[in-house]
């Protein structure tokens, strides 16, 4: 009899246990979906940039440039790490 009641308490324990763990691992991996959006935006949002940069140096006479060069190579870079870190 007491068997049991020990039984039935560690077994109400263990669920207890259970149901915290997925309640908090279903809010880690809505936060990492949050983040996994926000990301894939970025990079949209830093392609598009460039794109538009792209195209208003037709001539590639920005990019050849020394200073505004430097902005598009450290466009190409962030475009380059943020598909790094999506594809990982």
């Amino acid at each position: 009899m007491i068997l049991d009641i020990i039984l039935a308490v560690i077994l109400v324990f263990c669920g207890f246990i259970v149901y915290r763990q997925d309640k908090t691992i279903k809010t880690q991996i809505d936060y990492i979906d949050e983040i996994e959006i926000k990301l894939l935006n970025n990079l949209k949002n830093v392609s598009e940039a460039y794109a538009m940069l792209k195209a208003a140096d037709e001539k590639g006479g920005f990019e050849s440039d020394d200073e505004i060069g430097e902005v598009f190579k450290t466009i190409k870079t962030i475009i380059a790490d943020l598909e790094k870190e999506i594809n990982e």
